[in-house]
């Protein structure tokens, strides 16, 4: 598999088989070109490398059998060159040209296919900056989408100090659309100063590593107060149908921004809420979720309180199932 790097710079490797390469005793100098997606191969390639293997060398007389041998490349890539699909097609091209001559005796042009790099967005940390209270822990959530294009798997996923050893593991599991919520809870005695959300990820033999900065602080200033708003459209749907949850969630008078909220659900003729899943407020405190209930049932979202802020619960909203 072959894929552009999240950062920096790497290679793609490749083999090539030169058949009858020898010109009496003389090996051939092997040179090859590349062209990357969208590139006319009318026009010069960019180099790749080439590594002959010790058995494609001059010797007297020349190796016998003489058929075949094998060479070794690799064609450089960095984190600049992102196809403009999720998979771009590029173009290599292998020469071989006899002893002190400029003209290929053979080639051979291949096309294959280089996917996008896999990258992490909307990675969050709530809150920001997180204030320890003494006797109290706070709750602290984690999120991310995963954009995938190969077979990325999570490895570990943490919440760790850049000062200290101190650190908090995560789950490494994905929602359905890929992306990522967890939580966990830090009391007084977690180091304080400059934290990271690294998220850990392998892909084919690569390891990548996505970071995000944040703060834990110790606790000295006054809550402020929040508010969340829930509505459903539609309030009536068949069974097997979805209705849109959404709102907006505030602190004090702003837009509470990428505050993830927890959703919950109470069936009709019950007294037990549900929880039923995490749903992210946008930078502008607006959230969405589509669900399909199964019964006549009351939603609810609320947000937890913060060492700044203070928990809430939106309004309730009936939602009837035909």
């Amino acid at each position: 598999m072959s894929f552009i790097p999240p950062s920096g710079s790497d290679s793609i490797p490749f083999t090539v088989k030169v058949n009858s390469p020898y010109t009496g005793s003389k090996a051939p100098d092997i040179k090859a070109e590349f062209w990357k997606e969208g590139e006319a191969t009318t026009s010069a390639g960019h180099a790749a490398s080439v590594t002959a293997l010790s058995d494609l060398a001059n010797t007297t007389p020349a190796p016998t059998p003489a058929s075949s041998v094998e060479v070794k490349g690799s064609i450089p890539v960095s984190s600049s060159d992102k196809p403009t699909t999720s998979t771009g097609k590029w173009t290599l091209k292998v020469s071989a040209y006899p002893d002190g001559s400029t003209t290929a005796v053979s080639s051979d042009t291949a096309t294959f296919e280089v996917k996008a790099a896999t990258r992490v967005t909307s990675a969050n940390v709530d809150p920001d900056p997180v204030y320890l209270k003494s006797g109290k822990e706070v709750d602290v959530y984690a999120g991310f989408h995963l954009e995938k294009f190969g077979d990325e798997k999570i490895t570990d996923v943490r919440l760790e100090s850049k000062d200290s050893d101190d650190y908090y593991s995560l789950s490494t599991g994905l929602e359905a659309d890929d992306s990522y919520h967890d939580s966990t809870s830090m009391d007084y005695s977690t180091s304080t100063g400059s934290w990271q959300l690294r998220i850990s990820i392998s892909r084919a033999t690569k390891k990548y590593s996505f970071t995000k900065a944040f703060q834990v602080k110790k606790s000295g200033s006054s809550k402020a107060k929040s508010k969340i708003t829930l509505y459903a459209s539609p309030s009536k749907v068949k069974k097997g149908k979805a209705t849109k949850l959404y709102g907006k969630v505030y602190r004090g008078s702003k837009a509470w921004s990428k505050k993830i909220l927890k959703l919950y659900f109470k069936k009709k003729g019950t007294s037990k809420w549900k929880f039923v899943g995490y749903v992210g407020a946008t930078s502008t405190g607006k959230y969405t979720k589509s669900v399909k209930p199964k019964y006549d049932g009351y939603w609810r979202t609320t947000a937890a309180a913060t060492s700044l802020t203070s928990g809430s619960l939106s309004n309730i909203k009936f939602v009837d199932v035909k």
